[in-house]
């Protein structure tokens, strides 16, 4: 069973509308109300005048008397690097709005200097202004079709430097922008999807008692410079956001958060990823108490009052950069913490059951030391369609959502238990996890065919043969057909390289503040068995992309052995791989209810031969058993004929 991995924009599932009869619209992205962190008391009314107002206004004015034709190229846009970015954003849920005031410190890594610099958010907001070094720089904006925000759009500033970006240096942005946003699935509606469909797929939005804006692949709330992609384009928008991730998952991040609200107030916020509690202000509530059930304070619902949340500087890591505001009761428990609405709060027992389920068999694999918790966020209608971020899980607490939850917790413990900053590694073992708890409940034959489930998408992914295609090394893999599914065959073709105990071992011994380099994992897993050395497995199926084997036997041949009065039999068995991957394979003999099974490593483009004693004529060989992926098929089973065997 494969759950939730693609970014919310498939739309697949036959869900319920929100209640709309209509698509809806883009809501006008005049809000000028603006605020500084350093001058703006924190519980400024919202027609507070800005502090910014001046140098917004004459920026926001300039830009929008640009009706020129701007031509901007993807190398262009593809030319940044973003270090770090500190946002200041100031929502008004009632009026699904957001003013942000986020400065960035930007890197030209292109061979070229940058003349002009590029940057989008989300069609729902509007620039107001920019600066470069400290300095006002003129800009003008227009939109561009592009899938990676739910509106389908982007509005793009394109900046027109005093003096050029060299080749490696950086610059300092300071940017304002202001906007609302509210549902909407225009990308999705554009393609023909049905309108109940669509809604349940991009639920993101700004309004009373949820605020959920994934980032970027849904909502591209703060500025980004990057290529316009589309639906239509076969896989570039999922490609598109993993790039993102990938290169920008060095960038450190802050964010402070100010929220105005009435009556009750908003008690959680997740943050990049990271569960963040109320910040201890005068006029906030405090953060809800640790407890098995508790539920948002309420104040008076006439009064305004403002809540504030801060995200540390940390490193973006392989994320969306998404913000999270909830107004949700909290249930803790051993393990996992879940933010349910109050009428969902009795199925949430569910989960917590599932947990202890799967349990011993994570701590088998991966030790007993959990790292952080798991926690499931109760999205606000029944039909929106379930979204993962490492260990926070977005989906309806239903009853329907709760039935047959041991895979999907296996999946979420993983990333409680075992985290690593290399995304093959921290989602691979997740999904490895799902398939061994399959395993263990269902049996090997099974979890091979969950396995096999994730060929198909892997086998077109990959290029015949290397410089054929564009194919991902698992250690700089961008798309979670090569990060989720290929490294969890790569897992699996571990344990059968060197047992169960060893990776085990090398999991359990796993210290990511220690990974800072692609072959560390290496040494831990030929540490714990014994210094075998795998070289060249990582070699071929983790530091580059060789593409997949591509299997077949080309002989078998027996004969009988006379050893005294006991007559055996020797099975020689030629595999020939077509392919440009090495692989080592199970080769399996049955001969009729006894069979014997030994290991083979076929070289890329060559062969190699087994030989197998059998007490009984063969019958039968198999070659591979599901574990090892290949271009056309999973198995390879032959019958031995008798001009096979010699008398």
């Amino acid at each position: 069973m494969k759950f939730f991995w693609l970014p919310a924009l498939a739309c697949t599932l036959s869900l319920s509308t929100y209640g709309q009869t209509t698509p809806p619209s883009r809501a006008s992205s005049g809000n000028t109300v603006l605020f500084s962190r350093h001058d703006a008391p924190i519980n400024a009314p919202t027609n507070a005048p800005s502090v910014f107002a001046s140098q917004a206004g004459a920026n926001h004015a300039a830009a929008a008397s640009a009706n020129a034709t701007i031509t901007v190229t993807n190398t262009e846009r593809a030319s940044l690097t973003f270090l770090s970015y500190d946002a200041e954003v100031h929502l008004v849920p009632s009026k699904h709005s957001l003013s942000a005031r986020t400065q960035m410190i930007v890197r030209n890594d292109s061979p070229q200097p940058l003349h002009r610099i590029a940057l989008q958010i989300s069609s729902a907001l509007a620039w107001y202004s920019i600066h470069a070094n400290g300095k006002s720089v003129p800009f003008v904006v227009h939109s561009i079709d592009s899938d990676i925000d739910h509106t389908g759009k982007l509005e793009e500033a394109v900046l027109t430097l005093p003096q050029p970006l060299a080749a490696g240096a950086t610059l300092s942005l300071d940017t304002i922008y202001s906007g609302n946003i509210d549902l909407s699935a225009e990308r999705l509606l554009r393609m023909g999807a049905p309108q109940d469909v669509a809604l349940s797929a991009d639920w993101d939005r700004i309004a009373s008692g949820f605020i959920g804006l994934r980032g970027f692949g849904n909502v591209i709330w703060f500025p980004v410079s990057t290529q316009p992609a589309l639906l239509g384009e076969g896989a570039r928008v999922f490609d598109t956001i993993g790039q993102w991730k990938l290169r920008q998952s060095n960038a450190r991040v802050r964010l402070h958060l100010l929220v105005e609200y009435r009556g009750q107030a908003p008690n959680v916020a997740i943050l990049n990823g990271r569960v963040v509690q109320p910040d201890t202000l005068p006029d906030a509530h405090p953060a809800v108490p640790s407890a098995a059930s508790a539920s948002a304070p309420t104040t008076p619902t006439g009064v305004l009052r403002v809540a504030s949340f801060t995200l540390q500087s940390e490193p973006l890591g392989f994320h969306s950069f998404g913000l999270f505001v909830l107004t949700r009761n909290t249930i803790a428990v051993k393990g996992i913490t879940i933010y349910a609405l109050p009428g969902d709060a009795g199925d949430a027992t569910n989960y917590q059951q599932a947990a202890e389920l799967v349990r011993p068999t994570v701590e088998q694999w991966l030790g007993s030391q959990q790292k952080r918790p798991v926690v499931l966020v109760d999205l606000p209608e029944s039909d929106d369609l379930p979204y993962e971020d490492r260990n926070v899980l977005y989906l309806p607490l239903t009853k329907d959502s709760a039935k047959d939850l041991t895979p999907l917790l296996a999946h979420m413990s993983s990333h409680a238990y075992f985290i690593s900053p290399r995304i093959w590694l921290d989602e691979g073992v997740a999904q490895f996890m799902t398939t061994l708890w399959t395993e263990h409940v269902a049996g090997r034959d099974t979890a091979i065919e969950q396995l096999d489930s994730y060929r198909d998408a892997l086998a077109l992914a990959e290029p015949a043969k290397p410089g054929m295609g564009v194919g991902q090394s698992l250690v700089e893999a961008y798309s979670d057909v090569y990060y989720r599914d290929k490294a969890t065959f790569v897992l699996w073709m571990l344990r059968d390289l060197v047992g169960d105990g060893a990776l085990g071992i090398a999991l359990r011994s796993y210290n990511p503040a220690l990974d800072h380099e692609p072959s560390y994992f290496q040494r831990r897993v030929e540490d714990a068995s014994h210094h075998k050395d795998e070289e060249w497995f990582f070699d071929a199926w983790i530091y580059r992309d060789q593409g997949l084997p591509d299997l077949k036997i080309a002989s078998i041949y027996s004969r009988p052995l006379l050893h005294g009065n006991v007559k055996n039999y020797l099975v020689s068995v030629d595999v020939a791989n077509e392919g440009y991957c090495a692989a080592e394979v199970p080769v399996e003999v049955q001969a009729g209810a006894s069979d014997q099974t030994s290991r083979l490593k076929v070289p890329a483009q060559g062969k190699a031969a087994v030989r197998i004693l059998m007490p009984n004529p063969p019958d039968t060989v198999i070659v591979n058993d599901g574990t090892v992926p290949e271009v056309t098929t999973r198995t390879h089973r032959q019958a031995v004929k008798d001009s096979q065997k010699t008398p």
